[in-house]
């Protein structure tokens, strides 16, 4: 069977391949670079803690403790004010003298720390946990937000090893 044949023999409607077409087709248009446009304002992002007394930057929301690494038992926070964050690095504060304290999870060595510019008082380093099913807590800064303001004006220091890049940024190809 031919080419022909089959065209010829096809239903009312269909179309015939067996010769051009009588208008030719027409490709899409090449798309229009789009305009350089402006970068979107964007709201500013709190990343600096500071004392709310004096507005002395105190951490970074990027220093609280990783949710995941903290057990599920142990999430309940609770300090003088209830509202307490776990960090893992804090700046421009004083350290007192260890004191043992006994806590809802145990006892504990901890340190309380007051703001280096007008002593306010913030929280506490747990410096030893006594029961060591807690030891994970040890180092760390538990810090009452109601003594903490965000403030998206300054800048306050990240840990490096947190910090994330894309595969695809100039960054990893370095």
């Amino acid at each position: 069977m031919s080419v022909l044949s089959v065209n010829t023999s096809a239903a009312v409607g269909e179309p015939d391949f067996s010769k051009p077409p009588s208008t030719p087709r027409r490709l899409p248009s090449i798309p229009q670079e789009r305009p350089i446009s402006r970068p979107r304002p964007l709201p500013p992002i709190p990343r600096a803690l500071a004392c709310k007394k004096c507005k002395t930057p105190v951490t970074s929301v990027s220093l609280i403790f990783p949710l995941e690494s903290i057990p599920l038992q142990s999430r309940a926070f609770r300090g003088f004010s209830n509202r307490v964050c776990l960090f893992t690095e804090i700046h421009n504060a004083q350290l007192w003298s260890p004191k043992v304290r006994l806590m809802a999870s145990g006892a504990h060595t901890v340190q309380e720390l007051s703001c280096a510019k007008c002593s306010c008082y913030l929280g506490f380093k747990i410096l030893r946990a006594h029961d060591r099913s807690e030891r994970w807590k040890e180092g760390h800064y538990l810090l009452e937000l109601e003594k903490l303001a965000a403030r998206s004006d300054i800048f306050c220091p990240r840990i490096p090893h947190r910090r994330h890049v894309s595969s695809d940024s100039e960054e990893s190809s370095s």
